[in-house]
């Protein structure tokens, strides 16, 4: 076998694994952390927009401020918790980032805008700019 070929299939080894880890189980609970405060992500199966979100985003958000003062947890849009929300709005584009005070809608970030834009955006509806 030529290195050329084994490159191809680890390149396509390490590409299957981070897809499977993409796709893992939404968060369905509904509890939110003791400070009130969480950042719930919205996403569909099959959305690829919402696997690069958990490539790109997922990572790094936790270990940041915001990470910490807002976990993060996924809801697909298509369950039922979803509806259990009070939003302010419908989700029109997958994903979209809400944040939440004890269940109430404070902000959103719609559609992926990249890692270094989310933490901005983040850090601003959180106030911790």
């Amino acid at each position: 076998m030529s290195g050329r070929t084994r490159l191809s299939q680890l390149a396509a080894l390490l590409l299957a694994a981070a897809s499977t880890e993409a796709l893992a189980a939404p968060d369905v609970s509904i509890a939110t952390p003791a400070s009130g405060v969480e950042a719930v992500a919205f996403e569909v199966p099959g959305c690829r927009y919402c696997e690069l979100f958990r490539r790109d985003v997922l990572l790094t958000y936790n270990g940041t401020p915001a990470g910490k003062q807002a976990p993060l947890r996924f809801v697909d849009l298509n369950e039922a918790a979803a509806a259990s929300l009070k939003l302010a709005g419908p989700i029109t584009i997958v994903p979209t980032v809400v944040l939440l005070k004890d269940g109430v809608e404070l902000g959103r970030i719609p559609g992926y805008v990249g890692r270094q834009n989310f933490h901005h955006l983040m850090d601003t509806l959180l106030g911790t700019q």
